[in-house]
């Protein structure tokens, strides 16, 4: 089951780039004063928001298609991070504004509640990528999910066959 749960985690975290990155093309107006509200001013804050929907886009058509899955994985990490930590300074502030994510304004009571379960599905999606990392590129494939007998005899940067 966990080996089934890793291998389709890219293509489902991808589907959710895919529609946070939609709805910001759609509606961007909730990203960009979120980010005014915390004083960004309003030419960075477009900026910002037109260069996050394109890198939901770009790293969501990667994951689904499975293109340079490592250079994907790794990424989204990263962004999924950077996400994070900006959930994170939200929800330490008394009166946070709408995160802008997702379309999950009205769902919570507060905008703070709204921040902390941010928190918490990124944390979900963070495990979940690092579990989809180490199916697919393990470090020892003796250990790993795979029967590296069966592996592709491609190797990815020295890490060993790939499942």
């Amino acid at each position: 089951m966990k080996q089934i749960f890793a291998r389709h985690i890219p293509k489902l975290i991808g589907f959710v780039f895919l529609f946070a990155g939609g709805y910001k093309l759609l509606m961007p107006g909730q990203a960009t004063m979120a980010l005014e509200s915390l004083n960004v001013p309003y030419g960075l804050a477009n900026a910002i928001v037109i260069g996050l929907t394109l890198l939901e886009l770009y790293l969501g058509l990667l994951l689904i298609l499975q293109i340079d899955l490592k250079y994907a994985l790794v990424f989204s990490t990263g962004l999924m991070f950077a996400f994070t930590g900006y959930l994170w300074y939200l929800s330490t502030l008394a009166h946070p504004p709408s995160c802008g994510c997702l379309g999950l304004t009205g769902i919570f009571k507060s905008r703070k509640q709204e921040a902390l379960f941010g928190l918490f599905r990124n944390c979900l999606l963070l495990w979940a990528l690092k579990l989809s990392y180490d199916f697919h590129f393990p470090r020892n494939p003796a250990t790993s999910g795979c029967d590296p007998s069966l592996a592709l005899t491609v190797k990815d940067d020295a890490t060993g066959p790939r499942c």
